[in-house]
């Protein structure tokens, strides 16, 4: 998979691409310190659908996590910092 078709994926299937100033980044502030990488996220009612991207890009270093919102948006209401490594990695061939 090419770097474009995942972007092209990404954004046909409702994904944004995580600006700096995001307010996910609120939660995992060390995904902004690290250079070469790029989120892109999406709320749906239960979960957050989260895609990091390393670059340069390498398919095999894409991870995609669904996150609970619940508990993301409880850690933005409350201030709390979370690790991203801490969330299980899905396999990315099951973005929808």
């Amino acid at each position: 998979m090419a770097y474009i078709d995942l972007i092209n994926k990404l954004a046909q299937s409702g994904f944004n691409r995580v600006e700096r100033d995001d307010r996910i980044l609120d939660v995992f502030p060390t995904e902004i310190s690290e250079k070469g990488v790029e989120l892109w996220e999406r709320w749906d009612v239960a979960d957050i659908s989260l895609v990091r991207i390393h670059l340069p890009f390498r398919p095999k270093f894409i991870k995609y996590y669904k996150l609970p919102r619940l508990k993301i948006e409880k850690s933005l209401y409350e201030n709390k910092v979370k690790s991203l490594s801490r969330f299980k990695v899905v396999d990315i061939q099951n973005l929808t």
